[in-house]
């Protein structure tokens, strides 16, 4: 267990080095606690550490350096099953267990570097944000494999709202050309999901989020709600 915090440690040291570091972006002097929260069992707690993480490593269409070092700290924390069964509010007003939170945050991370909207970066600033070998864009990029395999982990979660982020971060992931094996397992499990889903507002919101992928799409696709603009960097 003392090996395990060692390591949570020094992921938040990696990901507050990589904040203070980023020129772009302002260190929030809170961010070390805000993160150590999200390990806490404290449900208030984590409530507080999921704002840390909405809002410190993305802005639209930005994808700041402490972005890698974040999305390794969340699958660590989803390896460790940590906030157990205890329901917590995110953000936007979802009721999950904190793993269900980490899994929407990993979709939204993994769409934040897809090719579309490497495109909109592009037509916004002139530029592509993957010139540079060293970018956010690269290293979050070649975490991709790990944030489905972290996803797949909890297809058959036992709380229906953890099934379907894990289902959506999939959908989101399978897009990805060499992911693409994999959708036609992922496309089973959202039609699975949507059959067995008796809450009509449930059915709803998981039939808005599970675009199925095609078998011959070989391009990623943006999420259907778009952020609206931050200021170019």
């Amino acid at each position: 267990m003392t090996e395990n915090r060692a390591d949570l440690h020094g992921m938040i040291d990696d990901i507050v080095r990589s904040s203070q570091a980023e020129e772009h972006l302002w260190s929030d002097p809170d961010m070390r606690a805000l993160l150590h929260s999200l390990a806490a069992e404290d449900p208030k707690a984590a409530t507080v550490g999921l704002s840390c993480l909405w809002t410190a490593f993305i802005e639209y269409p930005n994808v700041f350096a402490p972005a890698a070092p974040a999305v390794r700290y969340a699958l660590a924390l989803l390896d460790r099953k940590v906030g157990g069964d205890t329901v917590i509010r995110s953000p936007d007003g979802r009721l999950r267990p904190l793993r269900g939170h980490l899994l929407t945050w990993l979709s939204e991370m993994a769409d934040a570097v897809g090719d579309v909207r490497v495109g909109e970066f592009v037509e916004l600033a002139g530029c592509s944000p993957l010139e540079s070998p060293s970018s956010a864009w690269h290293a979050v990029r070649q975490l991709r494999s790990q944030m489905y395999d972290a996803a797949v982990a909890f297809l058959d979660d036992p709380h229906p709202g953890v099934r379907q982020e894990a289902i959506t971060a999939a959908v989101v992931l399978v897009r990805v050309p060499e992911l693409a094996v994999h959708r036609q397992h992922i496309a089973a499990a959202a039609h699975a999901f949507l059959d067995a889903c008796a809450d009509p507002v449930r059915r709803r919101w998981a039939g808005e989020a599970f675009h199925e992928p095609s078998p011959t799409y070989a391009a990623d696709e943006p999420l259907r709600t778009k952020p609206v603009p931050g200021p170019m960097l």
